[in-house]
Protein backbone atom coordinates (compact mmCIF):
# COMPACT_ATOMS: atom_id res chain seq x y z
CA UNK A 1 0.00 0.00 0.00
CA UNK A 2 1.24 3.49 -0.82
CA UNK A 3 -0.06 6.55 1.00
CA UNK A 4 -0.31 9.68 -1.17
CA UNK A 5 -0.19 13.02 0.61
CA UNK A 6 -2.69 15.64 -0.54
CA UNK A 7 -1.18 19.13 -0.35
CA UNK A 8 -3.75 21.49 1.17
CA UNK A 9 -3.50 25.15 0.05
CA UNK A 10 -5.45 28.31 0.92
CA UNK A 11 -5.40 31.41 -1.29
CA UNK A 12 -6.66 34.61 0.36
CA UNK A 13 -7.00 37.91 -1.53
CA UNK A 14 -9.85 40.37 -1.98
CA UNK A 15 -9.15 40.64 -5.72
CA UNK A 16 -10.92 37.95 -7.74
CA UNK A 17 -8.42 38.25 -10.58
CA UNK A 18 -5.46 37.56 -8.27
CA UNK A 19 -7.17 34.63 -6.56
CA UNK A 20 -8.08 33.06 -9.91
CA UNK A 21 -4.58 33.62 -11.29
CA UNK A 22 -2.82 32.02 -8.31
CA UNK A 23 -5.28 29.11 -8.23
CA UNK A 24 -4.88 28.49 -11.97
CA UNK A 25 -1.07 28.60 -11.96
CA UNK A 26 -0.77 26.27 -8.95
CA UNK A 27 -3.33 23.84 -10.39
CA UNK A 28 -1.42 23.67 -13.68
CA UNK A 29 1.93 23.12 -11.92
CA UNK A 30 0.45 20.36 -9.75
CA UNK A 31 -1.10 18.68 -12.79
CA UNK A 32 2.22 18.83 -14.62
CA UNK A 33 4.23 17.57 -11.62
CA UNK A 34 1.61 14.98 -10.53
CA UNK A 35 1.17 16.65 -7.13
CA UNK A 36 -2.21 15.88 -5.47
CA UNK A 37 -3.62 19.24 -4.35
CA UNK A 38 -6.72 20.73 -2.77
CA UNK A 39 -7.10 24.52 -3.02
CA UNK A 40 -9.54 26.61 -0.95
CA UNK A 41 -10.07 30.28 -1.82
CA UNK A 42 -10.97 33.14 0.53
CA UNK A 43 -11.70 36.79 -0.13
CA UNK A 44 -11.03 38.17 3.35
CA UNK A 45 -8.65 37.51 6.22
CA UNK A 46 -11.62 36.99 8.53
CA UNK A 47 -12.98 34.12 6.41
CA UNK A 48 -9.57 32.45 6.36
CA UNK A 49 -9.01 32.92 10.09
CA UNK A 50 -12.45 31.45 10.84
CA UNK A 51 -11.66 28.35 8.77
CA UNK A 52 -8.25 27.81 10.37
CA UNK A 53 -9.43 28.35 13.94
CA UNK A 54 -12.28 25.88 13.34
CA UNK A 55 -9.65 23.17 12.86
CA UNK A 56 -8.81 23.12 9.14
CA UNK A 57 -5.10 22.52 8.57
CA UNK A 58 -3.34 23.93 5.52
CA UNK A 59 0.17 23.12 4.31
CA UNK A 60 0.58 26.42 2.45
CA UNK A 61 -1.30 29.75 2.62
CA UNK A 62 -0.97 32.50 0.00
CA UNK A 63 -2.09 35.68 1.75
CA UNK A 64 -2.54 39.26 0.57
CA UNK A 65 -1.13 41.81 3.03
CA UNK A 66 -3.69 44.55 2.41
CA UNK A 67 -7.37 43.61 2.09
CA UNK A 68 -10.63 45.41 2.61
CA UNK A 69 -12.32 44.36 5.82
CA UNK A 70 -9.29 42.56 7.22
CA UNK A 71 -5.56 43.15 7.29
CA UNK A 72 -3.42 40.22 6.11
CA UNK A 73 -0.86 40.73 8.87
CA UNK A 74 -3.57 40.50 11.55
CA UNK A 75 -4.92 37.36 9.88
CA UNK A 76 -1.42 35.83 9.91
CA UNK A 77 -0.96 36.68 13.60
CA UNK A 78 -4.22 34.89 14.44
CA UNK A 79 -3.33 31.88 12.28
CA UNK A 80 0.08 31.60 13.94
CA UNK A 81 -1.65 31.31 17.34
CA UNK A 82 -3.24 28.02 16.30
CA UNK A 83 -0.84 26.68 13.64
CA UNK A 84 2.94 26.95 13.87
CA UNK A 85 3.56 24.64 10.93
CA UNK A 86 1.69 26.20 7.98
CA UNK A 87 3.96 27.91 5.44
CA UNK A 88 2.87 31.49 4.75
CA UNK A 89 3.54 33.25 1.46
CA UNK A 90 2.60 36.91 1.26
CA UNK A 91 1.32 38.40 -1.98
CA UNK A 92 1.43 42.19 -2.25
CA UNK A 93 2.21 45.20 -4.40
CA UNK A 94 3.92 46.90 -1.46
CA UNK A 95 7.44 46.41 -0.08
CA UNK A 96 6.94 48.40 3.13
CA UNK A 97 5.71 45.33 5.04
CA UNK A 98 8.90 43.30 4.61
CA UNK A 99 9.97 43.64 8.27
CA UNK A 100 6.61 42.20 9.39
CA UNK A 101 7.29 39.11 7.30
CA UNK A 102 10.35 38.18 9.34
CA UNK A 103 8.45 38.62 12.62
CA UNK A 104 5.69 36.28 11.47
CA UNK A 105 8.03 33.60 10.11
CA UNK A 106 6.81 34.00 6.54
CA UNK A 107 8.30 31.57 4.03
CA UNK A 108 8.10 33.79 0.94
CA UNK A 109 6.97 37.01 -0.68
CA UNK A 110 5.46 37.41 -4.16
CA UNK A 111 5.01 40.87 -5.61
CA UNK A 112 2.02 41.99 -7.65
CA UNK A 113 1.47 41.89 -10.56
CA UNK A 114 1.95 38.13 -10.40
CA UNK A 115 4.83 36.72 -12.42
CA UNK A 116 4.01 33.12 -13.36
CA UNK A 117 7.64 31.97 -13.35
CA UNK A 118 8.31 33.43 -9.89
CA UNK A 119 5.08 32.02 -8.45
CA UNK A 120 5.87 28.57 -9.89
CA UNK A 121 9.42 28.62 -8.48
CA UNK A 122 8.20 29.80 -5.05
CA UNK A 123 5.45 27.20 -4.90
CA UNK A 124 7.78 24.30 -5.81
CA UNK A 125 10.30 25.43 -3.16
CA UNK A 126 7.50 25.60 -0.61
CA UNK A 127 6.21 22.19 -1.68
CA UNK A 128 9.67 20.70 -1.09
CA UNK A 129 9.66 22.19 2.42
CA UNK A 130 6.23 20.66 3.09
CA UNK A 131 7.49 17.28 1.92
CA UNK A 132 10.47 17.52 4.25
CA UNK A 133 8.05 17.90 7.17
CA UNK A 134 6.12 14.75 6.35
CA UNK A 135 6.48 12.24 9.18
CA UNK A 136 5.05 8.74 8.77
CA UNK A 137 3.89 6.12 11.24
CA UNK A 138 4.99 2.72 9.96
CA UNK A 139 3.80 -0.75 10.92
CA UNK A 140 3.72 -4.30 9.57
CA UNK A 141 0.71 -6.61 9.24
CA UNK A 142 0.46 -9.99 7.52
CA UNK A 143 3.92 -9.65 5.93
CA UNK A 144 3.17 -6.21 4.50
CA UNK A 145 4.73 -2.93 5.63
CA UNK A 146 2.52 0.17 5.79
CA UNK A 147 3.21 3.86 6.29
CA UNK A 148 0.66 6.53 7.16
CA UNK A 149 1.24 10.27 7.39
CA UNK A 150 1.06 11.16 11.10
CA UNK A 151 -0.75 14.46 10.52
CA UNK A 152 -3.63 12.55 8.90
CA UNK A 153 -4.15 10.15 11.82
CA UNK A 154 -7.21 11.05 13.88
CA UNK A 155 -6.62 8.51 16.64
CA UNK A 156 -5.41 5.04 17.59
CA UNK A 157 -7.85 2.63 19.23
CA UNK A 158 -6.75 -0.40 21.23
CA UNK A 159 -8.84 -3.55 21.56
CA UNK A 160 -7.29 -6.63 23.17
CA UNK A 161 -3.95 -7.07 21.39
CA UNK A 162 -4.90 -5.20 18.24
CA UNK A 163 -4.63 -1.49 17.43
CA UNK A 164 -6.72 0.29 14.79
CA UNK A 165 -5.65 3.56 13.15
CA UNK A 166 -8.44 5.93 12.03
CA UNK A 167 -7.56 8.62 9.49
CA UNK A 168 -9.11 11.90 8.34
CA UNK A 169 -10.21 10.45 5.02
CA UNK A 170 -12.30 7.75 6.74
CA UNK A 171 -9.90 4.84 6.25
CA UNK A 172 -8.78 2.54 9.05
CA UNK A 173 -6.00 -0.01 9.45
CA UNK A 174 -5.64 -2.74 12.09
CA UNK A 175 -2.43 -4.39 13.26
CA UNK A 176 -0.99 -6.22 16.26
CA UNK A 177 0.44 -3.90 18.91
CA UNK A 178 0.25 -2.20 22.29
CA UNK A 179 -1.10 1.32 22.67
CA UNK A 180 1.43 2.11 25.40
CA UNK A 181 4.31 1.36 23.01
CA UNK A 182 2.74 3.51 20.29
CA UNK A 183 2.23 6.33 22.80
CA UNK A 184 5.93 6.20 23.66
CA UNK A 185 6.91 6.15 19.99
CA UNK A 186 4.67 9.11 19.13
CA UNK A 187 5.97 11.17 22.07
CA UNK A 188 9.22 11.73 20.15
CA UNK A 189 7.46 13.17 17.10
CA UNK A 190 6.55 16.72 16.10
CA UNK A 191 2.81 16.01 16.23
CA UNK A 192 1.46 15.63 19.79
CA UNK A 193 -0.72 12.58 20.46
CA UNK A 194 -2.63 12.58 23.78
CA UNK A 195 -3.86 9.56 25.74
CA UNK A 196 -7.47 10.32 26.70
CA UNK A 197 -8.44 6.79 27.67
CA UNK A 198 -6.94 3.34 28.09
CA UNK A 199 -8.22 2.59 24.59
CA UNK A 200 -7.58 5.90 22.75
CA UNK A 201 -4.55 7.92 21.67
CA UNK A 202 -5.60 11.11 19.86
CA UNK A 203 -3.97 13.63 17.49
CA UNK A 204 -4.09 16.94 19.42
CA UNK A 205 -4.26 19.01 16.21
CA UNK A 206 -7.45 17.22 15.12
CA UNK A 207 -9.40 17.85 18.33
CA UNK A 208 -12.18 20.33 17.59
CA UNK A 209 -13.50 20.78 21.13
CA UNK A 210 -13.50 19.23 24.59
CA UNK A 211 -15.49 19.00 27.79
CA UNK A 212 -14.40 17.48 31.08
CA UNK A 213 -15.57 14.01 30.04
CA UNK A 214 -15.12 13.85 26.25
CA UNK A 215 -13.43 15.28 23.17
CA UNK A 216 -14.89 15.92 19.72
CA UNK A 217 -12.66 15.44 16.69
CA UNK A 218 -12.77 17.50 13.48
CA UNK A 219 -14.91 14.83 11.79
CA UNK A 220 -17.51 14.97 14.59
CA UNK A 221 -16.42 11.73 16.28
CA UNK A 222 -16.69 11.88 20.09
CA UNK A 223 -14.33 9.96 22.38
CA UNK A 224 -14.54 9.67 26.17
CA UNK A 225 -11.89 10.99 28.56
CA UNK A 226 -11.53 8.43 31.34
CA UNK A 227 -11.84 9.77 34.88
CA UNK A 228 -8.31 8.77 35.87
CA UNK A 229 -6.83 10.61 32.87
CA UNK A 230 -8.87 13.84 33.04
CA UNK A 231 -6.40 15.86 35.14
CA UNK A 232 -3.28 14.89 33.17
CA UNK A 233 -5.03 15.30 29.81
CA UNK A 234 -6.25 18.77 30.85
CA UNK A 235 -2.70 19.78 31.80
CA UNK A 236 -1.27 18.53 28.50
CA UNK A 237 -4.03 20.12 26.44
CA UNK A 238 -3.75 23.47 28.22
CA UNK A 239 0.03 23.50 27.85
CA UNK A 240 -0.23 22.89 24.09
CA UNK A 241 -2.92 25.54 23.84
CA UNK A 242 -0.56 28.01 25.43
CA UNK A 243 -2.04 28.57 28.86
CA UNK A 244 -3.87 27.09 31.79
CA UNK A 245 -7.51 26.66 30.86
CA UNK A 246 -9.92 24.82 33.13
CA UNK A 247 -13.10 23.06 32.03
Amino acid sequence: MQVVHMIRIAVCDDENVIVNQIEHIISEVCKRESIPVNIDVFYSGRELKRQVTSGTKYDIIFLDIQMKGGDGIIAAENIRKVDDNVLLIYVSGYDKYMMELFRLDVFGFIKKPIDEEILTKTFLETYQRVCSKMVYFTFSYKHEEYKILCKEILYFESNARKVTIYTQNGEHYTFNGKLSEIEQKMSDGKIPFLRVHQSYLVNYYLIRSRTKIEITLVNGKKLPISEERQKYFNQQYSHLLGGEINV
